[in-house]
């Protein structure tokens, strides 16, 4: 942790001290808002944009360049219908199908809505449920549908971005559970980036989760570096407070440097994490945690090797992380008093690819994670039609 720690830290003040010493030449008359507006596009920031081009009369020298920048703009601000498919398999075992489709919009240039209808899908609840309707008194739903309505709001020269999104679902068992987040992200010194979220969230990967509505109230802080001359980090605390009363803590921190920059970038580093709960969720009878994963005392820390393939419209991206070493509180022992590590396995892999060819956008991705109690995969398929 400590390592991980400081090289952040160590981003964090050679990037304030580039702040500090970087200058800009103003530019005359009309291309000093092109010029503007064309930074502000870059970072995303459409209402600031939107607002210098507009002092661009059509008579102006620049108005040609301010012409290519509006197109651009009004690009990025069009609705977009989007359509997303996900299969998640684990060794519980448990498989979940998800879609979402739905619509994205900008009605103004500094607040970005969307609308999405869900659908959820556990396949091996039918075949249990003999078995957990004998045990629990009542069945894994099979089923759940419903829908998501959320906003980005980005005001012009805040360098803020101000989300929050709300979802409601309705399962097979005829209950109707609510969920929501909300995040707040500064960027006022970038690319240091300060983050605050906080976050209702249902528990979908387990049965006795599921079967329960188990949920878990999230809060926690974070300050990032994105891209700083090929170099990112960032360190995060979080607390958890569940709905059967328990409750938990989580920190990490990581860092990777540049290693090749261009069409193929390559990027290496170190991650450090710490998970604690207050009561363990881990079962004798099954061997395995119910209704929650609930990690105790649990430390590790690993190399993280990040890539990415830039082919004009075709991206191809690439991460994993290993612990070399980690343990944590052996949850068996516990459960009969006595206090004792058994070492962790953690193995992260990402991997994704997206194609941008104007009338549409595809993207592809994967991720596996392997722990020691459990194992997942997970693909996703998404599909952007800009209207």
């Amino acid at each position: 942790m400590r390592f991980a720690s400081a090289v952040p830290c160590f981003i964090v003040a050679a990037v304030l001290a580039d702040a500090a010493s970087a200058t800009t030449r103003p530019l005359p008359g009309d291309w000093r808002h092109v010029a503007e507006a064309q930074e502000r596009l870059a970072i995303a920031d459409y209402a600031a944009a939107e607002a210098l081009l507009a002092q661009v009369p059509a008579q102006s020298e620049a108005a040609r360049d301010a012409g290519i920048l509006r197109g651009q703009l009004d690009a990025a601000l069009a609705p977009r219908i989007e359509l997303e498919t996900r299969a998640f398999v684990d060794t519980q075992p448990l498989d979940r199908l998800s879609q979402g489709a739905g619509l994205s919009f900008w009605p103004i240039s500094s607040l970005e809505l969307r609308i999405r209808a869900l659908g959820l899908w556990y396949p091996r609840a039918s075949y249990e449920r003999d078995a957990t309707t004998e045990i629990h008194g009542r069945a894994t739903p099979l089923y759940a549908i419903g829908g998501l309505v959320g906003l980005l709001f980005r005001p012009a020269r805040a360098d803020l971005d101000i989300s929050a999104t709300g979802t409601a679902r309705v399962w097979a068992d005829g209950s109707v559970q609510v969920s929501g987040s909300g995040e707040l992200e500064g960027r006022w010194l970038s690319p240091l980036r300060l983050r605050a979220s906080a976050r209702r969230e249902e528990l979908l990967d387990g049965h006795a989760a599921i079967r329960e509505h188990v949920f878990v109230h999230a809060a926690g802080g974070a300050l990032a570096v994105v891209d700083w001359k090929g170099w990112s980090g960032e360190l995060r605390g979080e607390g958890r407070w569940y709905s059967d009363g328990n409750d938990g803590l989580t920190a990490y921190g990581w860092a990777v440097a540049p290693i090749l920059r261009g069409a193929l970038s390559l990027q290496a580093g170190w991650g450090a994490a710490w998970a604690d709960t207050s009561r363990s969720r881990w079962s004798l009878t099954t061997q395995t945690y119910s209704p929650y994963f609930t990690p105790l005392g649990a430390r590790r820390h690993g190399p993280i090797l990040v890539a990415a393939l830039s082919l004009g419209k075709l991206r191809v991206d690439a991460s994993g992380d290993v612990a070399v070493q980690g343990s944590e509180l052996d949850p068996t022992a516990l459960a009969w008093g006595v206090t004792s590590r058994v070492d962790t396995i953690h193995v992260d892999v990402r991997a994704g690819a997206s194609l941008d060819l104007g009338v549409l956008r595809l993207g592809v991705a994967y991720h596996h994670n392997h722990q020691r109690y459990y194992r997942f995969h997970e693909a996703t398929i998404r599909l952007e039609l800009p209207l």
